[in-house]
């Protein structure tokens, strides 16, 4: 999860939160933003920002990176279904609570 302070008085910061809708894991068999987005300049302008590119392939470990969960414990708690480790090339989403994330597993 990625933390952003804004710059403020002392006294009163305020945290933003940075919440990725996209996980591109590995090296995608196909090009991720023929799979997210409608042509390569889109997703140049609009939805590079909200991917998220990592090695990691635990889920829980991934949702925490992605700002949608704050812990691996709160997915092992509520949705025991998603503790799982991503090896084999796929793409699905996620849904937890009204956040829908697409993750693409590559090689």
């Amino acid at each position: 999860m990625w933390v952003r302070v804004l710059p403020m008085a002392p006294f009163y910061r305020k945290l933003v939160i940075i919440m990725f809708h996209n996980i591109v894991i590995g090296k995608p068999l196909v090009e991720p933003w023929e799979l997210i987005s409608n042509s390569k300049e889109e997703f140049e302008k609009d939805d590079r920002k909200d991917t998220l590119f990592t090695e990691e392939r635990f889920l829980p470990a991934l949702l925490v990176d992605a700002g949608i969960v704050k812990s691996r414990s709160e997915v092992k708690r509520n949705k025991p279904e998603l503790c799982k480790e991503l090896i084999e090339p796929d793409c699905f989403w996620v849904k937890w609570g009204k956040q829908r994330i697409w993750i693409i597993v590559g090689e």
